[in-house]
């Protein structure tokens, strides 16, 4: 299938490409894993089902605040010991006071620069997470669940059934999604067949030894390993 790659800052060239490949994929909006997509975001996922079914967002869904989207982080991002993060904690680790820390996350002072790209790291988010558009935001996020979609559009064209979703989201860089098309496509494209090469008859029969002693029980193969690295030694 000739899928149309739509520009990379461009929403709804994006969302049409992706509504006109759900139905050469057998699949609809409900199938998509939006949850991913909302968590890379911070766009709610009831935003990101509406503007691809083409109804109204407003602009506080799609575009929230930097308090919004840090308290987001909060909610969702994990330490290491799989608890939530502490503001205490986290203040420490920007290296500012827990009192301006508290007041970041409560809207009350504003974030500079260098204080937002620390927090993005400590997160782990890419850059730009807390200040980009949320239409921006949307268009990195989604392009890798569009090259998958046009993976299992090819592949259905192949009369493979279906290529789960789930992982098209943590392919977060479209030079990978791309890698991944590639790497399903050559798995089902049969290989070539190899130039038939004469057996050496002497390497024939080592083989039909090997399967012989495969087939043996464990207690008769120890017993033969036992023999074959005697005769071995006495060579």
């Amino acid at each position: 299938m000739n899928a149309v790659h739509p520009s990379h800052d461009d929403l709804a060239a994006l969302i049409t490409a992706i509504n006109d490949l759900l139905p050469s994929a057998g699949m609809t909006h409900e199938d998509l894993e939006l949850d991913a997509v909302a968590y890379e975001t911070g766009i709610p996922e009831e935003a990101i089902l509406a503007l691809l079914r083409g109804e109204p967002v407003s602009d506080d869904m799609l575009n929230p605040s930097f308090t919004q989207r840090l308290a987001f982080l909060l909610d969702t991002r994990r330490a290491p010991n799989g608890k939530l993060h502490s503001k205490a904690r986290i203040a420490d680790a920007l290296g500012v006071s827990r009192t301006m820390g508290f007041a970041l996350f409560s809207g009350e002072r504003e974030a500079g620069r260098t204080v937002t790209a620390a927090l993005e790291e400590f997160f782990d988010v890419d850059p730009g997470f807390l200040s980009t558009s949320g239409r921006r935001a949307l268009s990195r996020a989604l392009r890798p669940l569009y090259a998958s979609l046009v993976t299992v559009s090819d592949l259905r064209e192949k009369r493979v059934s279906h290529l789960a979703m789930r992982s098209s989201i943590d392919v977060a860089d479209i030079r990978l999604a791309g890698k991944l098309q590639d790497a399903v496509r050559s798995v089902l494209t049969p290989p070539a067949p190899e130039p038939e090469v004469e057996a050496d008859p002497q390497e024939q029969e080592l083989r039909e030894i090997a399967a012989q002693v495969r087939a043996l029980t464990p207690t008769s193969r120890t017993r033969l390993r036992s023999s074959i690295r005697r005769l071995l030694r006495q060579q």
